[in-house]
């Protein structure tokens, strides 16, 4: 869970921010999935197929959904709940038709298992092109989400905003909702 401000650790670091983007840009991608760039495009992001949580000090406390949409799973928010703390997910981010699937792990924003959409042209050299211009275009979508909420991280405002995700943590997901009563 995103944890309340906190200074530079002992070692200089600031580990708390890959865990704490990945769980804001999850409740994002619920509450409003649209970020969009100064030109007006929209990017699209959503959970998809992989979540992975981990509990304090221990990696024996680790909880991995796959399959399906686990961000809507009572498991994820039972996760969230116990204080564990999304240190891995893999992430759909769409501009209109294009789509592209990533796994970020928020230790270190490492992304792997990029998928681009496939490169279209008549030549070896157009597909390459193509290829480089979508790789662009992921990077630029991808830092679009990371400097929205750095931005808020840094405003006076980001209490609010963690109350607000507490409390979303709280609700019942998707799947509980749609049990029968």
């Amino acid at each position: 869970m995103i944890a309340p401000i906190r200074a530079v650790d002992d070692r200089g670091g600031m580990d708390y921010l890959g865990p704490e983007f990945l769980t804001w840009l999850w409740w994002r991608a619920e509450a409003d999935p649209c970020f969009r760039h100064e030109d007006g495009t929209e990017v699209f992001v959503h959970f998809d197929e992989h979540l992975e949580f981990r509990g304090e000090r221990s990696a024996a406390r680790r909880v991995i959904l796959r399959t399906g949409m686990p961000g809507a799973s009572m498991e994820a928010r039972a996760a969230l709940r116990s204080g564990k703390t999304l240190v891995s997910a893999r992430i759909l981010m769409a501009r209109g038709e294009d789509e592209v699937r990533f796994t970020l792990r928020a230790e270190d924003l490492d992304i792997s298992g990029l998928r681009l959409p496939a490169p279209e042209g008549d030549t070896p050299y157009d597909r390459l092109v193509a290829c480089l211009d979508a790789q662009d275009q992921f990077v630029d979508d991808l830092e679009l989400c990371l400097k929205t909420f750095l931005a808020t991280r840094l405003e006076p405002r980001w209490e609010e905003e963690v109350e607000t995700i507490r409390r979303w943590s709280r609700q019942p997901s998707q799947d509980e909702i749609a049990l029968p009563a």
